[in-house]
């Protein structure tokens, strides 16, 4: 049958941050890996998901932001941490460029206040106000893999995010759920 981490995957970055555990989802041919802790800053059950979509990462932010990270440092694989006390994945960039799209009417008053609070984070980031060390030591995380599954209400969906978040290079094709979903809104 397999090691647990044969049957669930590999994985996807490097981090420098024990989660308590690692749910891997297997979605036709994507993986999600869910980091979880039982308690963040200010909330219980905190899921935080990265994902491959063609050849970029991409994680989620406050349910409904997608970060697309398109130049991450990698030692093998993308160098992730997690931030802020509220585990909010960031990748370390070899640009920090920032480019935000999302269709501002559209965008209810959390969403609104999410991803201002989010691009302070990176204006923070690229002003030096924050800065991420380069001292860290970064692991895998396959033993925390689990088995199970992530409730339905944490799951990453890939096509209902209202506010797209570049960190890097403009790329000339976009993943494919990303360029579908802007058709959508356009």
């Amino acid at each position: 049958m397999g090691s647990l981490s044969t049957r669930l995957g590999r994985e996807i970055v490097l981090i420098d941050k024990e989660p308590e555990k690692v749910f891997i989802e297997k979605t036709g041919d994507r993986e999600i890996h869910y980091f979880y802790w039982r308690l963040d800053l200010y909330k219980p059950f905190d899921y935080e998901p990265v994902t491959l979509l063609d050849g970029f990462l991409c994680s989620r932010y406050h349910w409904k932001g997608l970060v697309l990270w398109t130049e991450p440092v990698a030692r093998d694989k993308p160098l992730m941490t997690f931030a802020l006390g509220v585990h909010t994945p960031l990748v370390y960039s070899r640009k920090w460029q920032v480019f935000v799209v999302y269709c501002l009417p559209e965008l209810t008053l959390s969403e609104n206040f999410w991803l201002g609070f989010y691009l302070t984070i990176f204006n923070a980031l690229l002003s030096g106000v924050i800065k991420l060390p380069n001292d860290k030591v970064f692991h895998g995380y396959m033993d925390k893999a689990v088995e199970g599954e992530v409730p339905e209400e944490y799951r990453f969906r890939l096509k209902e995010w209202t506010f797209l978040i570049i960190v890097g290079s403009l790329t000339e094709k976009l993943p494919s759920p990303v360029s579908d979903r802007l058709r959508e809104c356009g």
